[in-house]
């Protein structure tokens, strides 16, 4: 099966980046293909429980259709954003590059980044 990565590291609502990170995932998974998103620096805002609207529907049924995402446990910290306050079904990773990097290097067919 073909694998898809994406790394976002703006925050949620500017310009319009989570908004493409959703429809890519979406439509890759609609396509066969096995979807990881990662969350880094202000991407990982994308990770808090509960948002309303677009982003927040969209992250809850990325995880639903099973996509992974994994948030970087220091850019949560460092924003102030606890475990208790992260959406659930989101990972939490302390290695978050060492991850990444051997996701995108031994699995991805592709890598998308904004």
């Amino acid at each position: 099966m073909a694998r898809i990565c994406l790394l976002i590291t703006k925050p949620p609502h500017s310009d319009e980046n989570a908004e493409r990170m959703c429809g890519v995932s979406q439509r890759a998974r609609e396509s066969g293909m096995d979807v990881a998103i990662y969350l880094l620096g202000d991407g990982v805002l994308c990770a808090k429980a509960g948002q309303k609207g677009y982003v927040g529907d969209n992250i809850r049924a990325a995880l639903e259709n099973g996509v992974s995402i994994i948030a970087c446990q220091q850019d949560l910290e460092a924003r102030a954003i606890s475990k208790d306050h992260v959406e659930s079904g989101i990972e939490i990773s302390d290695d978050f590059e060492g991850i990444f990097v051997e996701d995108v290097m031994e699995r991805a067919d592709r890598v998308i980044s904004w």
